[in-house]
């Protein structure tokens, strides 16, 4: 009697394990839906045959007439009038779709991977993959990354609290005007005619002098939980990278 209630057990608990990991397989499968693009306007932002915009998530691609534009959306258009998988995952203040693309690899990943986007506003589930593949963009110099003259000369530190950003030049004395200085997203410091060495650059607004510059932004740039910190000569070429939170 023993070893028949003993068997039955077992097969319930066969048949619940089974179950279960049926119901794992068929409702954890991502939402994804086929879709067709018809027109790709930039580097991360696409039309579908519905007339919907989808906005790539996860990145931010160059804008029209800055550095890797046209190779961004030249490598979106190899999906321009092709059947892809659409995954959503909301709307930004635009009313875009935010999505991620796949035909099949990733092609918001790939993008950054290739070095012609920057990590951008990146889901918690993906922080790691498309933190390590920027970092080997950058590495690697892949498209539009490649590493200034000083790119050895410079360290950087980033209080995000009190939004100062605290840079060192370890070589001597560099005019950096027109370098300019980003976050993730698409603020942008540049630089006057200042003969670098150590400096503070402030967010917010006050008057420039020998160890403090001033962005004068509205509100807060770095972000509390994760951001980096792009640093650029005045060519384009990667001078410093700082990734926080990741």
């Amino acid at each position: 009697m023993k070893t028949k209630q003993a068997f039955i057990l077992a097969l319930l608990i066969t048949i619940l394990i089974a179950s279960n990991l049926f119901l794992l397989k068929e409702f954890g499968k991502p939402n994804r839906k086929i879709v067709f693009v018809t027109r790709v306007i930039d580097g991360d932002t696409l039309e579908l045959e519905n007339g919907q915009i989808v906005r790539l998530l996860n990145i931010n691609t160059p804008e029209k007439n800055e550095l890797g534009y046209e190779l961004a959306r030249e490598f979106l258009k190899s999906i321009e009038n092709k059947t892809v998988e659409v995954e959503e995952t909301g709307t930004d203040k635009y009313d875009r779709t935010l999505a991620k693309i796949f035909n099949p690899e990733y092609i918001n990943l790939e993008l950054v991977k290739k070095g012609l986007a920057k990590k951008f506003l990146v889901q918690e589930n993906e922080l790691k993959s498309f933190a390590d593949a920027e970092k080997q963009a950058i590495e690697n110099e892949n498209g539009i990354w490649k590493n200034s003259p000083y790119s050895n000369c410079f360290t950087s530190s980033v209080d995000f609290k009190l939004e100062i950003v605290h840079l060192k030049n370890s070589c001597k004395r560099i005019n950096v005007q027109d370098w300019h200085l980003t976050d993730e997203s698409r603020k942008k410091y540049i630089f006057k005619s200042v003969s670098l060495g150590e400096v503070n650059i402030n967010s917010l607004s006050g008057k420039d002098n020998e160890t403090n510059l001033f962005w004068s932004q509205a509100q807060n740039v770095w972000n509390n939980d994760r951001d980096t910190l792009y640093l650029y000569d005045s060519e384009g070429k990667i001078v410093n990278y700082n990734s926080y939170g990741y």
